[in-house]
């Protein structure tokens, strides 16, 4: 969620970052206001093409399920979180599990929600083999 505010946040100041360039180039007529215009657009373009369908799918509740086997590996990034395996998919998650042992030789019974457009990961459950819910992020 907070890479999808960020997007959404790029976005807004490039947009805002053009208007200045263009009125910056509208009195000074230099070339390199103009190309910072032309390439504040061109992020802010990408920018929103990027958080606006992971947004309206989260606004509209469209989410897609996958469930199966998956192991749960640290991702070991800055952020913290993991990463679930499902054969050759991952998904990446925010939510560490802190009571339940996990890793690649650690195998559980997964439910994942994902956003249709973009496959973000949204929640997920763990479950024992038995079928007990281990660890969820609802």
């Amino acid at each position: 969620m907070a890479q999808l505010i960020a997007f959404w946040f790029v976005g807004f100041i490039c947009v805002l970052s053009t208007f200045v360039y263009m009125s910056q180039w509208r009195s000074e007529r230099k070339l390199m206001k103009l190309l910072g215009a032309i390439f504040s657009i061109f992020i802010a373009i990408v920018c929103f093409m990027i958080a606006v369908p992971d947004t309206y799918d989260r606004a509209l509740g469209r989410y897609e399920m996958e469930t199966g086997n998956c192991y749960v590996v640290d991702n070991q990034s800055k952020q913290g979180g993991v990463t679930l395996w499902f054969e050759e998919d991952s998904y990446d998650f925010p939510d560490i599990p802190e009571d339940v042992a996990y890793g690649p030789g650690t195998l559980f019974d997964c439910t994942v929600t994902l956003t249709k457009v973009n496959s973000t990961g949204v929640d997920y459950v763990l479950k024992s083999k038995d079928g007990d819910p281990l660890f969820s992020t609802y």
